[in-house]
């Protein structure tokens, strides 16, 4: 027989075997790092870590919703599942989630601030951003301004600048804003202590200053209360009193 032909031969097993050595060693070393991983102990949930802002949700909520339980595994977590089941909840505006090694699921939740109501076929809470985000329960808070005229699919966000533009007024350091409405012929229109304020649909922050200043004038006529002031006409108030 060929004697370099044998010694090909042999070279080329010998590299088949050190290839099967390697191959070997390195799903020996896989495997290994997968029983350490998953089934030994050694990374599992010790704690669940809650940050963010709460106000109306605890952070024991957070830890139910989230599904994940101490004990558990802590590469197995389905951070994707985690984040979609606590998002559920109609209050949590944002949430992310992460691990942090060796052994925490660490959740990261805001939520909705709530700015407004909004009386349409239900009544509905409004965030800071005009965004619905849950129908008015009992357990809600009610003391809230009040949006009207409006169906769910309307313009809501002409609404809520309008309060934010009050809200940024010289009035709002004595009254609270109690009703914006929206009226297709009239516009829009504030109510602050019972009293109805007509300002259209243009140049609010203008219109609300103008009757700042002039409001002690017109608080009373007679000891009558101002039943509605309208503020259509540039430089002008028109005042309608009860009785």
């Amino acid at each position: 027989m060929d004697m370099k032909f044998l010694r090909r031969f042999f070279s080329r097993v010998q590299q088949v075997s050190l290839i099967a050595f390697v191959w070997f060693v390195m799903m020996g070393c896989l495997y290994g790092m997968y029983q350490l991983v998953f089934e030994r102990s050694l990374f599992i949930v010790k704690n669940i870590e809650v940050d963010g802002r709460l106000v109306h949700l605890s952070s024991d909520d957070i830890k139910t919703y989230s599904g994940i339980k101490l004990g558990d595994n802590l590469f197995s977590a389905d951070l994707k599942k985690i984040q979609k089941s606590v998002a559920a909840n109609p209050w949590v505006l944002e949430v992310a989630v992460s691990r942090k090694i060796p052994s925490t699921i660490w959740i990261y939740v805001n939520e909705h601030v709530p700015a407004a109501l909004l009386a349409a076929d239900e009544v509905y809470m409004i965030d800071e951003e005009g965004d619905i985000f849950k129908d008015l329960d009992g357990m809600d808070e009610k003391n809230l301004p009040i949006l009207t005229g409006l169906s769910r699919n309307s313009d809501i966000g002409a609404s809520m600048r309008l309060l934010n533009t009050y809200r940024k007024s010289s009035l709002a350091n004595y009254f609270e804003p109690e009703e914006i409405n929206f009226e297709r012929a009239r516009g829009y229109s504030v109510v602050i202590s019972n009293i109805v304020v007509r300002l259209g649909f243009d140049e609010f922050e203008s219109k609300l200053e103008f009757l700042y200043s002039m409001f002690s004038a017109i608080s009373s006529y007679n000891g009558n209360k101002i039943r509605y002031v309208d503020l259509n006409m540039p430089g002008k108030a028109v005042v309608k009193y009860d009785g």
